[in-house]
């Protein structure tokens, strides 16, 4: 009985597997069949504003028979470690969207606006058929023209990372957590923000580093695919082939690699972390 009972309770499993397989692959069609040939051409990656009353968006689609309607643009500021914060919706209204629409965006309706820095839109499209649509632009650059120190404030646009420029942020790998300590089959966690221009994962690869001479040696590629991203992307992982035992300390870390929107290419990188035999 408890045999029969055991393999009516693996079937349940497997099949809850399944079925949450297909309902993904649900998901990921529908996005794709709605939010596909869509997209957002301006602002261009790094284009720099000097007025943030008027700054242009414009999203581009290629025709088919899904009606579609531009309703919202939300604004994201960028600060240097990536970290996108939301700063409200300025501008709210209803767009048919047919081959192209162009917005104009006061960014200083935002509360917490702050120049020079790296923004963000975030652009929601309402099918009248199908589930919503959101759209990351290219991250841009705005200052305002009144500045009193222009030499200070062209210094501080030129330091503003190229790396978000890409649109490359958003990403973390929260497990294995900083120094944690691993063994056999292991789990491996990716966050992922909303505000990431980041939306398909493509590889994860393993390496290990010496603690004393710190160079890096590539162990294994533990996933290789092409994922759509929602709010998170987990792998089990594990050693393909047993360490040697050379005598000395290693460290690993994970090097993940995407792409954005807008086709930039990406890489992130985890804490370092101990793998026990």
């Amino acid at each position: 009985m408890k045999v029969q009972l055991l393999i009516v309770f693996a079937f349940a499993f497997l099949a809850a597997l399944a079925t949450a397989d297909s309902l993904q692959d649900e998901i990921d069609a529908a996005r794709k069949k709605f939010c596909g040939g869509i997209s957002v051409s301006k602002p261009t990656k790094g284009q720099v504003f000097n007025n943030p009353k008027k700054v242009k968006v414009t999203v581009k689609r290629k025709p088919n028979s899904l009606a579609k309607v531009i309703n919202a643009v939300d604004l994201y500021m960028v600060n240097q470690n990536g970290t996108a914060k939301y700063l409200g919706t300025p501008w709210k209204n209803s767009y048919q969207l047919h081959t192209s629409a162009t917005m104009t965006v006061d960014l200083t309706r935002a509360k917490g606006a702050k120049f020079p820095r790296q923004y963000e839109f975030r652009v929601w499209v309402r099918n009248e058929a199908g589930p919503d649509c959101t759209l990351m632009s290219k991250v841009f650059k705005a200052r305002y023209p009144s500045h009193s120190n222009a030499a200070e404030e062209a210094e501080e646009l030129a330091q503003l990372s190229p790396n978000i420029d890409k649109g490359c942020f958003g990403i973390d790998i929260t497990k294995p957590a900083i120094g944690d300590h691993v063994s056999g089959r292991y789990q491996v966690q990716v966050a992922h923000d909303s505000a990431s221009p980041v939306d398909t994962l493509t590889k994860v690869e393993l390496f290990k580093v010496d603690v004393e001479d710190r160079q890096p040696i590539k162990v294994q590629e533990s996933w290789v695919g092409d994922s759509l991203l929602y709010e998170s992307f987990n792998i089990k992982d594990s050693l393909k082939e047993a360490a040697t035992d050379d005598g000395k300390e290693y460290a690993y870390f994970y090097k993940l690699s995407g792409i954005t929107q807008h086709d930039e290419s990406c890489e992130f990188y985890s804490h370092p972390f101990y793998i026990d035999a």
